[in-house]
């Protein structure tokens, strides 16, 4: 245990060091591609059980694959999905009977959030191996209070002596002088820095078995049963009367089964009817005669109605969890209500539909493509999986852990999949068709990355004019080719100061397309 427990501060060691060489100073790239193997490699050696798991070997790929992605496309999307990705495979290495990925998510950051516990039992466990360390720490014990007493006649002798407070300056200049002396090749951002990246590994190597979560998995079923909750969470454990008192918290009781089950027959009728309207019009109006010129305000009918509307489906799926939340699944006389269940289902897509028409059409019309309308896209497709899990959940009695294990492992594989798409680079390549050049939205362009450079290069005739240029809270008046010179200069500059650490395609391919075409240096010279 001893050996092992060694073996780990060694790797801790040396890949906090390895993570402060990569990192400071660079940007993300090969560097994260290789640090993840690393430490991915570390961690499974310290938890070589969890090589055997299914869910640890998926999601091993799909960090690889978010992590090629990286260095491929270097977009936002690839990023994030790499990072989330290795908190995911944190939690899967570190309990690898986890079922869900939103505990395996909740299972790594408690595993990083216990980092100073980490820390105090690894110095305890030095000074018991390590006299000197042990000496120290109660010296330092020993100090605290004297110390203390110092600083407080310390404050007053410097108030009450000029003289005495003039030494103490000067000595003090001294001690500055020399610190910054130290300070000059490792700033004291960079001791944060390295604080960071012991933190991560930390979290990563040592396994503190948090299992709340497993026992949390395991105490929920895939498919409702009929009173058989006490025989099951005595089984893995849990108090049954913990789990009662819970559950009664949030139980909404009715006087019968057969009154909860008339209510939802009312309810359900009431609602389909009233969507039934709004369809009708969405198809008629959204779906075959659309014309963006006789709407008054296209911006509020896409945005303000999209937001409600997608509000409106998911309380739709919150009430439909309500009603097939337990006992009435199993109600011999209950068919009519699933079929109103599954006709508000799928008339919540058919709303869906037209959500993505309304944005669809303001995109195309305006040429106005942005992070946020990917995102509206993104969100409907998995409101689609989560009404497809819905109709399932009810046809077939499901639970609601069901849906939440399917529809968060359905987010993750979408958010890994998002990042295979360069989507900065597309951005800007969609909105400067826009035949009506003068309604481009210049400052939007300039706030992506430097990947779009070489596609504004290309039709910089479209960029002069002026613009309102924002730079955080600060906004003034520039013309886009002056601020595309400006930003090509600054890439290239940047560019020239990291290390092959930092190289990803996206950024060599802008490079090399400024270098091939000489417009670097002509920009430079004026």
């Amino acid at each position: 245990m001893e050996e092992q427990r060694n073996k780990i501060i060694v790797v801790l060691l040396i890949l906090t060091a390895i993570f402060n060489f990569f990192f400071w100073g660079e940007k993300l790239g090969v560097n994260l591609i290789i640090y993840v193997v690393l430490l991915t490699a570390a961690a499974l050696a310290c938890n070589r059980e969890s090589i055997k798991s299914p869910k640890v070997t998926a999601v091993i790929l799909a960090v690889l694959y978010s992590g090629v992605m990286v260095v491929y496309n270097n977009s936002v999307f690839s990023k994030t999905a790499c990072i989330i990705s290795i908190i995911v495979l944190n939690g899967f290495i570190h309990q690898p009977h986890l079922r869900t990925v939103i505990s395996a998510l909740f299972t790594s950051l408690g595993s990083f959030t216990i980092f100073p516990y980490n820390a105090l039992e690894g110095i305890r466990n030095s000074s018991r191996k390590h006299r000197y360390i042990a000496v120290l720490l109660k010296a330092m014990k020993l100090a605290v209070l004297p110390v203390i007493v110092l600083i407080v006649f310390y404050s007053i002798y410097t108030d009450s002596n000029p003289v005495f407070s003039a030494y103490m300056s000067t000595f003090w200049d001294e001690v500055s002088k020399f610190l910054q002396k130290i300070f000059i090749d490792y700033p004291l951002a960079r001791f944060f820095f390295i604080l960071l990246g012991l933190f991560i590994v930390t979290g990563v190597l040592y396994n503190r078995n948090i299992i709340l979560f497993v026992k949390l998995d395991e105490s929920f079923l895939n498919t409702l049963i009929r009173d058989k909750y006490k025989k099951i969470y005595s089984r893995i454990g849990i108090r049954t009367d913990y789990l009662k008192a819970f559950k009664n918290l949030f139980k909404f009781k009715m006087r019968s089964l057969l009154t909860e089950h008339k209510i939802g027959i009312i309810l359900l009728i009431l609602v389909n009817s009233l969507i039934l309207i709004l369809n009708i019009l969405d198809i008629s109006f959204v779906w075959f005669s659309f014309d963006p010129f006789k709407v008054d305000n296209l911006a509020y009918f896409v945005h303000e109605g999209t937001y409600n509307l997608i509000f409106s489906i998911l309380l739709s799926m919150c009430i439909l969890c309500f009603y097939f939340r337990g006992n009435l699944n199993f109600y011999t006389k209950n068919n009519f209500l699933k079929y109103l269940a599954y006709l508000w289902i799928f008339q919540n897509a058919v709303m869906a539909i037209s959500l993505m028409l309304r944005n669809y059409y303001y995109i195309n019309y305006y040429y106005a493509l942005s992070y946020k309308r990917i995102g509206v896209m993104i969100y409907l497709l998995l409101v689609f999986t989560g009404l497809v899990t819905m109709f399932i959940k009810i046809y077939r009695k499901k639970t609601l852990f069901y849906l939440i294990k399917i529809n968060s492992a359905s987010v993750f594989i979408v958010l890994i999949l998002m990042g295979t798409v360069n989507w900065d680079y597309q951005i800007a390549k969609f909105n400067l068709q826009n035949p009506d050049k003068n309604k481009i939205d210049i400052d939007y362009l300039f706030s992506l990355s430097g990947n779009v450079l070489p596609v504004l290069e290309e039709n910089k005739n479209v960029l002069d004019r002026d613009f309102m240029m924002r730079d955080g809270f600060r906004r003034y008046i520039q013309n886009g080719q002056i601020e595309l010179k400006h930003r090509k200069y600054q890439f290239i500059e940047k560019q020239a100061k990291y290390s092959w650490l930092s190289w990803n395609y996206a950024d060599y391919r802008t490079e090399e397309y400024f270098k091939s075409n000489n417009n670097y240096l002509q920009d430079k010279q004026d």
